[in-house]
């Protein structure tokens, strides 16, 4: 994943944090409708979210954080999709961007006195710029990228109480930070060359944030786990989401991915029987069930318990639609696990299966590496996600 997808990350993922009084001035039942509404996006409940905010549809003209939430449930369901790359799926989002990026101008060019068409413009840059990067359009993602940081900037100039700003500026100053070369071209703008200056700023917005607290320990986890190598780090933040999040399928699989980095095969497969649970119990989606047989199957893999692993991920196939991203990568794993049969030929032919498949966190990427050099778990077996 590019440098700046995380920071778009944090400005997408809006938390449900209630933290004292609103720092836009928000009556407290409008809030409250508002944040029922992104924790409906946690559960992927999105009918429960859309019908959270139509509830407050008369303030959308003053308030364009509502349109802003219409386009989080949007981008959610993109997203927990993975399909980022596929043009016709995001119709509904991009629409949803176009709607809250006018909103935010409108209240921007009336005065904007709280900030809040700043804030919720950074954001929405934000979301457009993360799919800018999924589909490798890197020089539209950094310039929107800056242009969201100088929003949220901008937002917190004239509202020093939104400190949720500060996440998503924070994360971009880290990432930013870690690429000497751009640091370099940035550094006659001022832009910091010090990671830990932008990371201050996100401690600032976990201990004060209304709104990011949720979504930035998420961000974290996640640069935790790909850039800082750090999967125990990331667990300590995914327990914490989930003691107050236990129904959020997107935390479950952070959850999942931390585990096998840190190769804890035994909570692993408690994990996966924990969300199998969920399912059963109707919290978690009933089109999330390739994740819980890929959830059962990541658990043999990681002990190399090769049948049962892959007993597990046909399953994933069976019970996960063509575009399901667990379904891909139960199909990958598959492939992998008829190389560690040395079945080569059957290997390759499955790899290039999933060549044609819509690109789900680097599919792609992997299936062409295991083209030319066969999978091998004492090499490629240590992280789930490698790369970045």
């Amino acid at each position: 994943m590019n440098t700046f997808s995380k920071f778009i990350l944090v400005v997408g993922l809006i938390s449900t944090s209630v933290q004292g009084t609103s720092p836009l001035g928000l009556d407290p039942a409008l809030d409250g409708r508002i944040h029922a509404a992104l924790e409906a996006n946690y559960r992927m409940d999105f009918a429960q979210g859309a019908a959270e905010l139509a509830a407050v549809g008369d303030f959308a003209e003053e308030h364009p954080l509502i349109a802003f939430g219409d386009l989080l449930i949007e981008w959610w369901k993109v997203t927990a999709a993975v399909w980022e790359e596929d043009r016709d799926r995001c119709e509904p989002m991009l629409a949803a961007v176009d709607r809250s990026l006018a909103a935010a101008e409108k209240l921007i060019e009336a005065g904007d006195p709280t900030g809040e068409g700043h804030l919720v413009k950074g954001a929405t840059l934000g979301l457009l710029g993360r799919r800018h990067i999924k589909n490798r359009h890197w020089m539209k993602s950094y310039f929107i990228g800056k242009e969201a940081k100088a929003n949220l900037e901008r937002a917190l100039e004239i509202n020093p109480a939104l400190h949720d700003a500060n996440s998503g500026i924070g994360i971009y100053d880290y990432f930013v930070a870690k690429l000497p070369g751009i640091v370099r071209w940035l550094a006659f703008s001022g832009q910091t060359a010090d990671p830990a200056e932008g990371m201050r700023k996100v401690e600032h917005a976990l201990a004060n944030g209304t709104y990011t607290v949720v979504g930035t320990k998420a961000a974290l986890s996640l640069i935790f786990i790909r850039n800082e190598l750090n999967p125990a780090q990331a667990k300590t933040l995914i327990d914490e989401l989930l003691a107050d999040h236990p129904h959020s399928p997107f935390f479950g699989s952070l959850r999942l991915i931390a585990l096998y980095d840190l190769n804890r095969a035994g909570e692993l497969a408690a994990e996966a029987e924990r969300q199998a649970a969920l399912l059963e119990a109707g919290h978690y989606p009933a089109e999330r069930a390739a994740q819980i047989h890929f959830a059962r199957g990541l658990a043999e893999f990681r002990q190399q318990n090769w049948a049962a692993a892959d007993a597990a991920y046909a399953q994933a196939v069976a019970k996960g639609h063509e575009s399901d991203p667990f379904a891909t990568w139960a199909r990958l794993h598959r492939a992998n696990i008829l190389d560690v049969q040395g079945k080569r030929r059957e290997a390759r032919a499955a790899y290039r299966e999933v060549r044609k498949m819509l690109n789900r966190w680097g599919t792609e990427r992997l299936a062409d590496r295991y083209l030319g050099d066969a999978f091998d778990p004492a090499v490629h077996q240590v992280r789930l996600l490698p790369d970045g």
